[in-house]
């Protein structure tokens, strides 16, 4: 090399001639043929320390060229020379060593190209250079392999052995995802292996300096100052490094004969780690967090060029839903295991052959491919983009999730026992055992600050700033794109969309991974929770825009024949949820009810509730039927989930509810005889949600009276063993965390019931007939319990910690009583003002005295104003003078009532008798009653619907000619 280097100063030398210079190129020759002699074919002696070191002194002299000091040469290279007895020698070898000249390795490369000895010397150099960096950490200084890695894989006569070798994809079913970051299995992986984030895995080699003693172990105890100058290191060192390795993947794509094999790389590596899509894997089946974030990372960066959701650019013609059906072998497998959007498994079985069919036929048509794979039936576009979206599925998205549960799970673990081992240390008076305690302590809090360490490594990684607008970029790319595909092609994306979607939806819609939507949730929610100034950032930049989100999400919300999943719609709502401006004042409308804080969401995303016309004209409607459609769910533990999805959604609703626009949205669609089926069902869900939450709250705070009664007798205390007062204990923090989560729901139950009551159109729903007993029955029974004989039962200790504010809650109820009542009277129907009747018609909760109490409880806080009291009181004594006279109705029609004038279902006398296609006679309102939860006669429990009741006008007449009989008599 040193000959090399002085022949090229040689040429550089100005007034060479032509002789000189003709005798120097020769010279070269005979240099790089000897070189090739001594490096490759082991045919010229060398000095036994260089003999033995071989051809991975291109390795050692190029590392030099790129930055690596003397000292860390020996030190990387003091293993190998300790494992062959040398290890004296490292030191001198590594001083003696000489940089490479520029264009040595080029040349040496281009002489050599087709020799056996270049081919295994490039082999060695990628897989020494693997296991060199695998022990680096982005606080060392990986950037010198970096750069080498880079210049080797330029070079086609050394990246083609390099990508053709053994040690470039390992058989993952046989080695296991693990493998990818092991340099003697995969030498590519170690470099994507660089990362803030620990490998815990026991025998994993560790990278130094340590990131996680060097930069968050401590935190607590460091100058804010400091921990954000550390951050900011970490992030442009990760930033390089990325950089780096994108380059070194776009040098082998550009190479005709690798291409096809840096593909399959790719999809190698994440069909390998497809176990880190499950809910639950081992960390030593599969490849590390760190290195899924970083190919993650790099796909990002190859989908930059297209990122464009214009519709010009090339993008749109390469992507082929296709891809998911048949991916010529990189992600078939993880396809075929995925969840689709809408597709049941044998349709989506069947779109899957008529692809691999076209597919087939279109190869056997078509010219051979090309011997190294390249392309095989799709364009690197649609590769990338498939390939990217998956490796976002496996990487970053479940990285954000193990942060959100598995971390904050651990960190609470923690924070508890350091908590009670504390208390315990305070209260022991023994020295031993105190000494005991400490030190179990002392352990717990090391333990803790490591688990703490580790999390801020991961959140330092994903949410750097970076990353999250690359992957907020393509997810609005994957949004624009799905559109077209479930317009059929049609161009615009998300700005040319129709709300709801065009029905039936296309198959090549329906068959696609539910993940490409629930990815995209996923990150705006946990973007949203963790670093909400990063949703800003991003929608005043990079081309993400995310009113475009609020309209996709709403067009999907609106269409479950393209999202099957109704926990997948509730998702979507959730992100908008979270961009809601806060709000914490008292509205009036009772209840604890708060709108939850978007932590932070800026008022530029609150703008775009009330900006874009698709928005404003749907997202009402669609928020209504999805709080219907929750009710049927196909996740485990769907019923009380649906009870959290709703609160997300009235909060929504909430917000819509107080702009005018978006009323006026509301009540149009209320109007409309298209939607009053799901007008109906919503007010439905309300009084139904009702009465089950208040009812388990009721029981749940009895459950802990009773508690705390027990605790409180000594002698029954005293009397239980350890095991019965644990399991006592941990059934009342049970019960608790029940409690606190019923009492979010059910005080937003009675927020939306107060806000939709307020307005004519959204009442007359609740004071239809089959409507309007089922809301007197659930207020009157909650009314006797809160301010009845029974409510003594409901004290307990630290109410405020469930979040239980029975004077609140009183308020939200008598609220309803007055909108409902307010309305009813303004606006009477045929028959009159229907809904005091109803309440005083009530046999079995109804007492006017309780109306009397309501009023001085909530007059004592001053949450009644002397109007609503006055209009509580009437309502009161109107009720009264109903029930009153229905209790004299009732004597006067005796106890044998025939049995055709009796509805089937209540036992009640027919007013509005109606036959049923099973042939049984029922009571308009009571059918209709049912049907809004149970779609099917009750007497034959065949599908039915209310165009299918016949009304029978001629015994409503005899009806009624009886009841003025009974009447008659009766006076």
């Amino acid at each position: 090399m040193g000959c090399y280097e002085r022949s090229s100063e040689e040429l550089r030398r100005a007034g060479v001639s032509e002789a000189a210079k003709a005798a120097v190129a020769t010279a070269r020759d005979l240099i790089l043929n000897y070189a090739g002699l001594a490096l490759f074919a082991g045919m010229i002696p060398q000095p036994p320390v260089l003999e033995a070191r071989g051809s991975l002194q291109l390795l050692d002299a190029l590392l030099l060229r790129h930055g690596l000091s003397v000292v860390a040469l020996t030190t990387a290279i003091t293993p190998a020379f300790a494992s062959a007895g040398r290890q004296a020698e490292a030191s001198a070898y590594a001083t003696a060593a000489a940089p490479m000249p520029p264009g040595f390795l080029e040349e040496l490369a281009v002489r050599h190209d087709n020799d056996e000895g270049l081919q295994e010397a490039a082999v060695k150099m990628v897989v020494e250079l693997a296991r060199l960096v695998s022990v680096i950490s982005p606080l060392g200084d990986p950037q010198p392999h970096l750069t080498c890695l880079a210049h080797i894989v330029s070079l086609e006569p050394l990246a083609r052995p390099a990508a053709r070798a053994r040690q470039w994809l390992p058989d993952f079913k046989i080695a296991g995802g693990r493998a990818a970051v092991l340099p003697g299995a995969c030498w590519l992986g170690p470099f994507f292996n660089i990362s803030p984030i620990p490998d815990d895995v026991r025998g994993a080699p560790q990278q130094e300096p340590s990131v996680l003693s060097q930069c968050f172990v401590g935190m607590e105890s460091r100058r804010q100052g400091d921990v954000n100058n550390a951050i900011s290191t970490l992030r442009m060192a990760m930033k390089n490094i990325v950089g780096q390795l994108h380059g070194g993947v776009k040098s082998l794509l550009k190479l005709k004969t690798i291409k096809g094999h840096m593909v399959k790389w790719l999809g190698g590596v994440l069909e390998g780690n497809a176990g880190r899509s499950k809910m639950s894997f081992t960390p030593e089946s599969v490849a590390p967090d760190g290195f899924m974030i970083n190919v993650a990372a790099v796909l990002l960066k190859l989908c930059g060029p297209f990122l464009d959701t214009s519709p010009a650019s090339p993008f749109w013609k390469r992507v082929d839903p296709g891809f998911v059906a048949y991916s010529h072998g990189l992600l078939d497998a993880s396809y075929a295991n995925e969840t689709k959007l809408a597709a049941a498994s044998d349709e989506e079985a069947a779109w899957r052959e008529r692809v691999r069919s076209n597919a087939a036929a279109s190869t056997a048509s078509s010219e051979p491919s090309s011997p190294t794979g390249e392309g095989e039936g799709h364009h690197f576009i649609c590769q990338a983009f498939f390939l990217t979206a998956h490796a976002l599925h496996i990487g970053p998205m479940r990285s954000m999730s193990m942060i959100e549960e598995d971390m904050a799970r651990e960190m609470r673990w923690f924070a508890g026992a350091v908590q009670q081992m504390e208390a315990a240390a305070a209260g022991s008076s023994n020295p031993m055992e105190r000494t005991m305690i400490e030190q179990r302590l002392n352990q717990l809090r090391a333990q803790q600050d490591y688990v703490k360490a580790r999390y801020n490594a991961f959140v330092t990684t994903v949410l750097d700033p970076a990353l999250v607008t690359d992957v907020l970029a393509f997810y609005r790319l994957m949004a624009a794109w799905l559109m077209r595909v479930a317009n059929r092609g049609a161009a615009g994306g998300v700005g040319g969309i129709n709300i709801p979607l065009p029905e039936p939806a296309p198959e090549e819609f329906t068959c696609m991974p539910e993940y490409f939507v629930e990815d995209m949730a996923n990150v705006l929610l946990f973007v949203g929770r963790t670093a909400p100034q990063l949703l800003s950032s991003a929608a005043d930049g990079a081309g993400v825009r995310l009113e475009e989100f609020a309209v996709f999400f709403t067009s999907l919300m609106a269409s479950p024949k393209h999202i099957r999943s109704s926990f997948l719609r509730s998702k979507l709502s959730e992100v908008l949820e979270q961009w809601l401006p806060q709000t914490e004042e008292d509205d009036g409308r009772g209840g604890s009810f708060r709108r939850r804080a978007p932590s932070g969401a800026s008022a530029d995303l609150a703008a775009l509730f009330n900006c874009n016309p698709l928005v404003i004209q749907h997202l009402t409607p669609v928020l209504v039927q999805l709080y219907n459609d929750i009710e049927h769910t196909e996740r485990s533990g769907a019923f009380y989930f649906k009870f959290s999805m709703r609160v997300t959604i009235a909060n929504i609703l909430k917000y819509l509810w107080a702009q005018p626009q978006h009323r006026a949205v509301w009540l149009a669609w209320v109007r409309s005889e298209n939607y009053r089926g799901s007008s109906e069902k919503f007010a439905s869900m309300l009084i139904n949600d009702l009465t089950y939450l208040l009812d388990e709250v009721l029981r749940l705070l009895k459950l802990l009276r009773q508690a705390e009664e027990t605790r409180a007798d000594e002698a029954k205390w005293a009397g239980m063993s350890q095991q019965e007062r644990q399991e006592h204990e941990s059934q009342v923090q049970f019960n608790g965390q029940n409690l606190t989560a019923l009492v979010r729901s059910a005080n937003s139950v009675i927020s939306t019931l107060n806000f939709v009551t307020e307005e004519v159109d959204t009442t007359r729903t609740f004071l239809q007939p089959h409507m309007v007993t089922r809301l007197r029955d659930s207020l009157n029974y909650f009314l006797k319990y809160l301010v009845g004989p029974e409510r003594r039962q409901l004290r307990v200790k630290d109410q405020e910690k469930y979040g239980f504010n029975p004077r609140e809650l009183l308020r939200g109820l008598v609220m309803v009583y007055l909108h409902v009542d307010s309305i009813d009277r303004a606006n009477p129907g045929p028959e009159g003002p229907v809904f005091a009747a109803a309440v005083g018609q009530d046999g079995r909760s109804f007492d006017a005295a309780y109306f009397d109490e309501a009023s001085l409880v909530l007059d004592s806080g001053g949450l009644l104003n002397v109007g609503q009291r006055e209009q509580l009181a009437s309502l009161a004594q109107r009720a009264l003078a109903a029930s009153t006279e229905a209790e004299a109705e009732d004597e006067e029609m005796g106890e044998d009532v025939p049995e055709e004038f009796s509805c089937a279902i209540l036992s009640t006398v027919l007013k509005d008798p109606v036959k049923l296609p099973s042939g049984v006679v029922v009571d308009r309102p009571s059918i209709q009653r049912h049907l809004l939860s149970d779609p099917t006669d009750p007497f034959s429990r065949q599908p039915l619907t209310e165009d299918q009741l016949e009304p029978l006008p001629e015994l409503a007449a005899r009806i009624a000619a009886w009841r003025k009989q009974r009447s008659g008599a009766g006076k």
